[in-house]
């Protein structure tokens, strides 16, 4: 009988097939839902009323990235929730078998390839980076070097017209009290590669609009996650009569998807 890492544990799962590798796990407990790239074998299952995402992993990772997706939820960063570890699987024979890291399956949500699968314009694109850049925004806020940045590793859900970006992946991540700047550019180098050769992909297969550039299309990313980053931390200066910069600042943070819950406002002797 399997181990079962979990806050709360659902009796629905004791009754799967944990004994086969789950790419061998008979159809009546899959569901066909559409997925992205991952070195792992997933597979989308049926728990009682839930679909969740399995994912094949040795055991210290799928055990740190629980605790990391945990940590990540109880912060309110767009991310799946993790359910459990199924930990202690063997096969008929009595062989090993990696432990299953289980997460809910997020509705609505989709690879990026499926959606430029089914054609993406460039605007559209555009509202895809910005998704991405609040979500590395957010993240590092809270102290998260993610260390395998890419457009694999999220899941896209629109939101309001726009769309929202949520980490699925967190296997490479680590938590910190804040992040170095140095940690930051790391990420962020990161994710020129990995996102340079990711458009690069969808453009040889042609699914990239041929007014797109992939290497534009990553200057950008990084150009707004500075912008966004700057807006979110940096000091600014202004008179007493100025408070309008104040609050336009709060519209601004406001339009981007960040709720101001206080400031902190140092005065000077001058004013």
């Amino acid at each position: 009988m399997p181990r079962f890492l979990a806050a709360k544990p659902d009796a629905a799962l004791i009754k799967l097939p944990w004994q086969l590798p789950l790419a061998e796990w008979p159809t009546e407990h899959l569901v066909a839902l559409p997925r992205g790239i991952s070195r792992h074998v997933v597979r989308f299952i049926q728990v009682g009323d839930q679909i969740m995402a399995a994912k094949e992993i040795i055991e210290d990772v799928a055990v740190n990235e629980y605790r990391l997706l945990t940590e990540l939820v109880r912060n309110h960063t767009p991310s799946v929730e993790p359910v459990g570890v199924v930990l202690g699987r063997v096969d008929a024979d009595g062989e090993p078998l990696e432990p299953i890291l289980l997460t809910n399956h997020l509705q609505f949500s989709l690879p990026y390839r499926v959606l430029f699968h089914y054609g993406v314009r460039p605007d559209t694109v555009s509202r895809l980076i910005d998704a991405m850049v609040v979500l590395l925004v957010r993240l590092h806020l809270i102290g998260f070097r993610w260390g395998d940045v890419s457009l694999s590793n999220v899941l896209f859900r629109r939101d309001a017209g726009c769309f929202a970006a949520y980490l699925v992946d967190a296997e490479t991540g680590e938590l910190h009290d804040r992040l170095t700047d140095g940690q930051r550019a790391h990420d962020m180098e990161i994710a020129r590669v990995n996102i340079f050769g990711e458009f690069s992909d969808l453009e040889a297969g042609g699914l990239l609009d041929p007014a797109l550039d992939p290497l534009e299309l990553v200057k950008t990313i990084e150009t707004r996650y500075n912008e966004l980053w700057k807006e979110l931390t940096s000091a600014e200066e202004f008179l007493d009569s100025e408070m309008h910069r104040l609050e336009g600042r709060v519209r601004r943070l406001n339009a981007l998807g960040f709720d101001v819950a206080e400031f902190d406002i140092t005065t000077s002797s001058d004013g």
